[in-house]
């Protein structure tokens, strides 16, 4: 542990109603309740104002809320966040925060925090996708059936994964939701590098750090009683990181969960540049032709070809080879925790002296057994319907076919529901469950829905709560399949459900105007990059069928004789009972979110564990539970998956 030398200990003396602040040559006097302070940094008084510095000042006070001011003494190379009111150092409540160099890496500084006292929990901190919706409540839930329950604080930024999280929270003891506060534009660059920051050239990154635990607090004192914390891709997580073990005097175990594409910063800059540069040129015609449909390995690789990008040299395209690169960052004492694999031989992407991998699909899986949640299920359609009631059973012929528009990203969302509602009046024989969506598309879908009134669609809205239900009640019927807009929770919940997911295409990449926007090229990569990985797990467990491809994504924007005749082969029977052999075995999120728990909870309480140690628990937690082969016929797809699996590939 570090030891942290005295002076960067802020001293604070009490003078009647005046309370007096110093570190170094800060001095911050509070002479009246409720007033502002009056600062000074070396005898010099400065004011307090709301706007930066001149780039060659040597000391500033910025005004950063009503309750906040930054102070920097850049000569000493110190900074500091105070509270604009003294009367809560007085109690003591409020904590202060210290950045200056770190004696033991020159260039970089350290974040200190003062006076702070929080209570013990395991700190998890989201990036800005949707994805919390399934690991918080699966992470939560595995931690609170330990033995001795464990507390679990999220810190989200979204306010649907927030309001969906806290929802958990009202039914279950144990979890905190602290709001996520951080614009990409002004905090993207923190690093712990004492360098200016890039995204606001009159700050350098140790002020930079300050002012996002400025819009952070209860972040701030969430993380300082930390015992274990938990990154999602949160640059700025390691300031949180220094603040617990600073405030504990002991080491905190840091965890990273990281994806492929590395927030897709390669495809973000190339995105930003002209449109008549030959680059994103190349850009754009890699994502167009990820837009009809990527089903082969092959497609992939020749569209790659044909931009002149080289996956080699561009981690957001080679999955494995940035799996291997994330791994090379994360400290040795942290744990990865990673959605990601190598397809062709089912081993974990671990070698050498690397941290501990764990492959969780990211979703939740129900507690209740396909014939259950199809009773389930048919219970809450018959509200809508009594002619719905059997749905999911037996006792009707019909199949199904459930197709989830996510939040409402997609630019072309009412162009994929206008798909779907075309291929409904193609396909009699089967009923369409619509869900998600915004509510301006909701409204737009009921009002079609009203007009054509279709026998075979039913428009669900958003089922949060009985998600996992009706992606489990899928698995009862021989015809059925999942259509998404695809997050990495709507994937992982298909997974965990044992339900294969049937993906519709990302957006085009150019806008009206004929711009290349920045988050539509990452979310279209992304998709692209998902498309490939299920194509090649299909191939790797499903290598003897004749009809190759399996169904991967279907094109809702394009030809919709292609699209049908995808969609008809998805809800095959033969189709469906060989995609759900090719999971079989690799998503079982109950096992993976109880081993997370198990190392937090070991970790939170002893300290960080040796890499073979994590790896012992984790062979012990994830062996391969061998069902008797009397179970299933021998030539069956699924019989064959687990007669070849073991320990080490699941």
């Amino acid at each position: 542990m570090l030891a942290f030398p005295q002076q960067d200990v802020p001293s604070c003396v009490l003078r009647g109603a005046v309370v007096e602040l110093s570190l170094g040559r800060i001095e911050v006097t509070y002479l009246v309740p409720g007033e502002p302070p009056r600062i000074s940094i070396a005898g010099q008084p400065l004011s307090i104002d709301a706007a930066l510095p001149a780039q060659d000042t040597v000391a500033f006070a910025l005004t950063v809320g009503p309750d906040s001011i930054l102070i920097s003494d850049r000569a000493a190379r110190l900074a500091l966040l105070v509270p604009r009111d003294g009367a809560s150092l007085r109690e003591a409540r409020a904590p202060l925060h210290v950045t200056g160099p770190d004696p033991l890496r020159a260039g970089h500084f350290r974040v200190t925090v003062h006076h702070a006292a929080a209570p013990t929990s395991v700190l998890y901190v989201a990036q800005a996708f949707g994805h919390t919706t399934g690991w918080v409540p699966a992470v939560h839930g595995a931690l609170s059936r330990l033995p001795a329950p464990m507390p679990f604080t999220a810190a989200i930024r979204r306010q649907e994964d927030a309001a969906y999280a806290r929802k958990k929270a009202e039914r279950s003891e144990g979890i905190h939701v602290v709001p996520l506060y951080y614009s990409d534009s002004e905090s993207a660059t923190i690093t712990s590098a004492d360098v200016a920051n890039s995204s606001r050239p009159a700050l350098l990154n140790r002020e930079a750090a300050l002012l996002w635990l400025a819009d952070n607090r209860e972040l701030a004192l969430a993380s300082a009683g930390a015992a274990a914390i938990v990154n999602d891709c949160r640059p700025e997580t390691w300031i949180l990181h220094q603040l617990a073990e600073h405030a504990q005097q002991r080491e905190v175990p840091l965890h990273a969960v990281r994806y492929a594409f590395e927030e897709f910063e390669w495809l973000r800059q190339l995105a930003r540049q002209a449109r008549s540069t030959k680059v994103t040129a190349g850009v754009a015609e890699l994502l167009a032709a990820s837009a009809p449909a990527i089903h082969t390995r092959r497609e992939l690789t020749d569209a790659l070809r044909e931009s002149g990008i080289d996956s080699r040299r561009n981690p957001s395209v080679d999955f494995e080879a940035s799996s291997r690169e994330l791994m090379a960052s994360v400290p040795e004492r942290g744990t990865i925790w990673y959605q990601a694999i190598n397809w062709r031989d089912w081993r974990s992407l671990e070698s050498g002296q690397q941290p501990y991998v764990v492959i969780p699909p990211l979703g939740q899986t129900s507690a209740l057994s396909p014939e259950e949640a199809a009773e389930r299920a048919g219970a809450i359609l018959a509200q809508r319907s009594p002619a719905l009631q059997h749905l999911f059973t037996p006792r009707d012929s019909r199949g199904v076919v459930l197709v989830s528009q996510g939040n409402g990203f997609s630019t072309c969302s009412r162009r994929h529901w206008s798909a779907m509602l075309a291929l409904a009046a193609r396909m009699e024989d089967v009923h369409f469950l619509l869900a998600g969506g915004n509510a301006e598309d909701r409204a737009w879908l009921s009002l079609e829905l009203e007009r054509s009134r279709p026998s075979n669609v039913t428009l669900l809205g958003w089922i949060d709560e009985h998600w996992s239900t009706f992606l489990r009640a899928l698995t009862a019927r021989p015809r059925a399949t999942f259509v998404c807009r695809p997050g990495l929770s709507s994937i992982g919940a298909a997974l965990v459900n044992g339900i294969p997911p049937l993906l519709m295409p990302p957006d085009p990449l150019e806008g009206p105007e004929g711009g290349v926007d920045a988050i539509t090229a990452e979310v279209a990569m992304e998709r692209a990059v998902y498309a490939f990985q299920l194509e090649r797990l299909y191939d790797s467990q499903c290598a003897t069928h004749r009809d190759s491809p399996l169904p991967v994504l279907v094109d809702t924007l394009g030809e919709q004789a292609r699209a049908l005749a995808t969609l008809r082969r998805a809800v095959d029977p033969a189709v469906q009972l060989r995609q759900r052999a090719a999971i079989d075995g690799y998503c079982n999120w109950s096992r993976v979110a109880h081993l997370i728990a198990s190392v937090l909870a070991r970790e939170a309480a002893s300290g960080a564990l040796p890499i073979h140690a994590k790896r012992r628990v984790r062979d012990l937690e994830l062996a391969v539970h061998h069902e008797p082969p009397a179970a299933l016929p021998l030539t069956s797809p699924l019989a064959r998956v687990r007669r070849t699996a073991s320990p080490e590939h699941d």
